[in-house]
């Protein structure tokens, strides 16, 4: 029997879109997986693609994900935002469930009262995707399965854990989340978030002192790594793909191409390593 091989796909708003170019790369090399496992936009791009849609044409589908659509006029209204992205996932999602899926996913949410990782993989798509990807302060948690359930970024962007949890025996994740040490260590969380930040520096310096935000948003990310560090220490994936992203922030749509061709280049550096896992999985 061959060793089941999972593809793991992080979270990171639009640096999520390097996914679809690491996929055209696993479509080109004809390198198949046996199930997906993803986080936040790392789940709604392992949804589309296990419906059978190719990465290209996925592509061209988030192109029409601009950040105008999702603030414009709902800049205040984070359900509105939600609205906009169920709609978009309405055309090719609609009533699906995951049993409808040509390759097995598992997506991960956090439940908001209990302060617990969930995995979902059963049941509607798109509730599962929402509450997925329900990023706190721009979307809200989502009511699902009678829990409150938020971004499973929440506690940890990347479940290679849960692809073993799964019987993986392979695991090929894909990370893209900047690392710690090449973000700006006072930087303006608008900024990381949306791709502009506040006039003047509102959010970030005041004179020598970082500002109380930049403050937080350092602290946040920094308790953010400790645990994504941990749990890839604790169950390594046996290739990890880093696509080169660091520089769009993550609900910033206006450029798609620019992340699709990141995926393409990391995965392509990592081309033999890919190779060999699949070659040694047939051979089993």
């Amino acid at each position: 029997m061959c060793a089941k091989i999972a593809l793991v796909l992080g979270g990171g708003g639009s640096r999520g879109i390097a996914h679809l170019g690491v996929l055209e790369v696993l479509d080109r090399e004809g390198i198949q997986v046996d199930f997906i496992v993803g986080t936040s936009m790392g789940a709604i791009v392992g949804a589309l693609y296990a419906t059978g849609l190719e990465p290209a044409f996925l592509a061209e589908r988030f192109g029409q994900l601009q950040l105008n659509a999702l603030l414009g006029a709902n800049l205040f209204s984070a359900r509105a935002r939600q609205r906009t992205v169920e709609a978009w996932l309405e055309e090719p999602l609609a009533e699906k469930t995951f049993a409808d899926l040509k390759i097995p996913l598992v997506v991960t949410a956090v439940d908001m009262v209990h302060g617990r990782e969930v995995q979902l993989d059963e049941g509607l798509l798109i509730p599962a995707l929402l509450a997925s990807s329900a990023m706190p302060a721009v979307f809200p948690p989502v009511e699902h399965q009678e829990m409150h359930l938020a971004d499973g970024g929440v506690i940890d962007s990347l479940a290679t854990h849960v692809a073993f949890d799964h019987g993986a025996e392979k695991v090929i994740a894909v990370d893209i989340q900047p690392p710690l040490d090449e973000e700006k260590i006072w930087g303006d969380p608008l900024y990381d978030i949306i791709g502009f930040g506040m006039p003047f520096g509102l959010f970030t310096n005041s004179g020598r002192s970082p500002s109380m935000i930049a403050s937080i948003w350092r602290s946040s990310r920094i308790m953010a790594w400790h645990v994504h560090q941990s749990r890839l220490d604790t169950h390594p994936p046996d290739v990890l793909l880093m696509p080169q992203v660091s520089s769009y922030g993550s609900l910033d749509f206006k450029d798609t191409d620019g992340p699709r061709q990141a995926g393409i280049e990391e995965a392509e550096r990592h081309i033999e390593a890919l190779r060999a896992l699949i070659s040694a999985h047939e051979e089993e």
